[in-house]
């Protein structure tokens, strides 16, 4: 049987610059509010930490960090029987604004199925989180002057 692969994505815009963003991204304690119900890390947030989150109406998932690349991207992966789930939180600086993109990549002998049933949702949920952040960023930018 072949493997299926998939990717979805939800980006925000803020005026925070990268430095701010990447701060609270990396900061998951920081995170809950809107979508996001919970979020927790187990420990600093390098290469093999683990990220618990919960968003709204979904189960709760946990990622291993896989690569930190201040201040531009940071990748988790979840792995479930017959299923990875690869994601990217990228950012993106110009002169006006910082962009903010998740994206995740399935993969796996489930991933095109996965895909169908959880595709159109996670390009939702990652519009939402990726606002929370920007919004997050955009009020201790205002904050710190």
């Amino acid at each position: 049987m072949s493997q299926r692969r998939r990717s979805f994505e939800g980006s925000a815009t803020c005026s925070a610059p990268a430095a701010t963003v990447w701060s609270v991204w990396t900061n998951p304690p920081e995170w809950p509010g809107g979508i996001i119900d919970a979020a927790r890390i187990d420990g600093n947030f390098v290469v093999g930490a683990k990220i618990t989150m919960k968003v709204k109406g979904g189960p709760p998932t946990t990622s291993t960090i896989t690569r930190v690349d201040p201040p531009r991207m940071w990748v988790g992966v979840s792995k479930f029987p017959g299923l990875t789930m690869t994601y990217e939180h990228m950012i993106e600086a110009s002169d006006a604004s910082t962009v903010l993109k998740e994206r995740v990549t399935m993969s796996g002998l489930f991933a095109g199925v996965a895909g169908r049933l959880m595709g159109m949702r996670l390009e939702e949920t990652f519009a939402a989180s990726t606002g929370r952040i920007a919004g997050l960023a955009d009020a201790r930018r205002l904050r710190e002057g």
